[in-house]
């Protein structure tokens, strides 16, 4: 995504920069307004940034300020390609200018052969924001900067639909989450689009994820929201028009359903509501794959990716860090083995 204020900067899993929000500055977002207006509980979420960057080449200078609020507090990540070079806590509220100083250049002295395995080229700077976040400006002080070219970024593209455990809760950071590590592990770039409390496969969700056309492969975890408002009947018409619609508006491009992850629906005492549904639900996914699979639909089961209880926060929902690293293992492992990386 690009801007005429920002022509030589990329946006990467930013779909708007909303100036209409009542802020001052425009507020990032991971889906249109438009979008996010018309789906159940996320207005929010939709504007919270996760794994959202910034992305930029140095041309020629020394140094450059962003200015930026975080609205809620949270991290903020500075990457030299696949390397960290700075790690902020950020506090809410508060107007930062974050200067970034390009003279001092780590990789001079290094071989070219050190970077031979890395997914993005050494010479892109990236900054990646984490929650709802306002960009106001950018002071070049001078310096000349240029978008990243294909080159020197992953060649593949995933897009990741799903609830709050695919918007990045509950690491320790966003950067932790099960999106983030399995796209390092398989070399891809993670367009994050994980609607906390929420992932409803609303309809105007679903038309808004065909009509992308930026991405080689897409992995809906769906279920665990849904359990709580949709009988079976009405998550299999969703998750059926889900389906439909993105095969048929993309031919040819896997998509990857995710079952819900283990939880606690899945060790209760006596069946709940949430235990009859998820098993509900698991075997509805089940049978769409089956039918789909023609299109290059593909079922992965939650339990598989999240196999451990032990791998669950408190709440026995929101996987722990550790648990985030173990999904990124297994999910890598069965995205490698179905061909897309």
């Amino acid at each position: 995504m690009s801007y005429p204020a920002f022509s030589d900067i990329e946006f990467h899993n930013v779909a708007e920069l909303d100036s209409f929000a009542g802020y001052p500055g425009p507020l990032l977002r991971r889906y249109p307004r438009a979008v996010a207006d018309s789906l159940e509980n996320t207005a929010s979420a939709s504007e919270d940034a996760s794994l959202s960057e910034l992305r930029f080449v140095v041309v020629a200078g020394r140094r450059l300020a962003l200015s930026f609020t975080a609205l809620g507090g949270g991290d903020l990540f500075v990457y030299r390609g696949d390397f960290v070079q700075n790690h902020l806590r950020l506090p809410a509220g508060v107007v930062i200018r974050h200067l970034l100083d390009f003279e001092n250049d780590p990789y001079a002295n290094l071989r070219p052969e050190a970077f031979a395995s890395q997914t993005f080229s050494r010479h892109v700077w990236r900054v990646v924001f984490d929650g709802p976040t306002l960009l106001h400006g950018i002071d070049r002080m001078g310096a000349t900067i240029r978008p990243p070219r294909a080159d020197e970024k992953p060649a593949r593209r995933w897009l990741a639909y799903g609830s709050s455990i695919t918007h990045g809760f509950t690491p320790v950071t966003r950067r932790q989450c099960y999106v983030a590590q399995t796209a390092r592990r398989l070399g891809v770039d993670a367009l994050n689009l994980g609607l906390a409390g929420s992932c409803m496969c609303e309809k105007a969700a679903v038309d808004y994820l065909a009509s992308r056309t930026d991405w080689d492969f897409i992995t809906c975890e769906v279920g665990v929201n849904m359990r709580a408002h949709y009988e079976p009947e009405v998550f299999a018409q969703r998750v059926r028009y889900l389906v439909e619609t993105l095969t048929a508006s993309h031919p040819g491009k896997p998509v990857v359903l995710i079952s819900p992850f283990t939880s606690a629906a899945d060790f209760a005492i006596e069946p709940t509501r949430d235990s009859r549904r998820t098993a509900a639900y698991r075997e509805i996914l089940s049978s769409l794959a089956a039918e789909f699979s023609p299109r290059a639909v593909h079922l992965l089961d939650g339990r598989e990716i999240l196999p451990e209880f032990g791998g669950l926060n408190c709440d026995f929902v929101h996987p722990s860090s550790e648990g985030h690293t173990l999904m990124a293992e297994n999910l890598a492992a069965r995205l490698r083995a179905l061909g897309l990386a």
